[in-house]
């Protein structure tokens, strides 16, 4: 049996320093058209980490979620860490995730983390977690939490979607929540973005990613017996904002449902987008559900399903 999981509590962390995209271009030596593009995609603004580290973003978050749900450390069942950059891991043989259990006390809670989706892992790390629920009966509380900090600045550029900004989130998956039910969800993977960044394929692939996102919205909303009229809004990752607009007027659907406020004030937060964009969006109408999207590089979507 499925058990009922939701999200009641989220939270994030957003470094201090605030750039925007005009002044990058020029430390980092960009071209006019560089800007100019990333600026059509949406952006203006992102947060740079300015040297703290991805596990002391990650404490801050948690430090957040804990304070707002009033939960004790003990009453966590498991930890998943998830990122996207290399770096925004412990060196090793020390793990992130135990120096997060370490510093919180999180002593009944196992951990481990969850990265092999890249920007789409956090919503990828739900049908991990769902099926944790399902194997473990006595399982009710998990603390999903994701950072990331570009190290340099001049790796931030996501060709012409989107720049990266630094940040995290820490969210409570629970059984039985009142709020935020997870009603379907669904991933996607491609081998055709095998080589990444590295790649010099963009254009080819773009019209791959526009066709892997479509399919995959219908099929969550589908799973749950919906109809993408149901949905009130699309909580979507901070990437090339007329793609996005490109792709609902595809699926008939009306672009003011679209939640697009923080493409330009914060960039893309890698993993955290979505749950980002969960904590700042006001007025979602409770029993009417609303789409969370992730798409990572390398071909890698997915899509969650829920209600308020």
């Amino acid at each position: 049996m499925i058990p009922d999981l939701g999200i009641p509590h989220v939270a994030f962390h957003l470094p201090q320093r605030v750039d925007d995209v005009r002044g990058w271009g020029k430390r980092t030596r960009q071209t006019i058209a560089t800007v100019q593009n990333l600026e059509r995609a949406g952006m203006r603004y992102y947060r740079n980490a300015n040297g703290q580290t991805a596990i002391g973003l990650a404490a801050s978050a948690i430090q957040r979620l804990l304070v707002a749900s009033g939960i004790a450390p003990p009453e966590v069942d498991c930890i998943v860490y998830v990122h996207t950059l290399q770096g925004s891991i412990a060196p090793p043989p020390q793990s992130l995730p135990g120096l997060l259990c370490d510093r919180f006390g999180f002593t009944n809670a196992e951990a481990f983390s969850f990265a092999q989706q890249h920007c789409a892992s956090a919503l990828g790390a739900l049908r991990v977690i769902r099926a944790m629920f399902i194997a473990r009966p006595h399982m009710k509380r998990v603390l999903l939490v994701g950072a990331d900090v570009m190290p340099l600045d001049s790796e931030r550029l996501m060709k012409a979607e989107g720049i990266l900004g630094d940040g995290a989130f820490a969210a409570f998956i629970e059984r039985d929540a009142a709020v935020n039910r997870l009603l379907a969800i669904a991933t996607h993977a491609s081998g055709l973005g095998w080589r990444g960044v590295l790649s010099k394929d963009e254009q080819r692939l773009a019209a791959q990613y526009f066709l892997a996102a479509r399919g995959l919205i219908t099929q969550t909303i589908q799973q749950a017996h919906c109809t993408l009229n149901d949905i009130q809004r699309i909580l979507p990752h901070h990437l090339d904002l007329p793609a996005w607009h490109r792709l609902l007027d595809s699926l008939h659907f009306p672009r003011e449902r679209l939640f697009e406020k923080n493409f330009a004030r914060i960039g893309h937060v890698t993993v955290s987008d979505a749950f980002i964009n969960l904590a700042d969006c006001d007025g979602l109408i409770p029993g009417r559900p609303f789409l969370l999207f992730a798409r990572g590089v390398g071909g890698f979507s997915a899509a969650a399903l829920l209600v308020r």
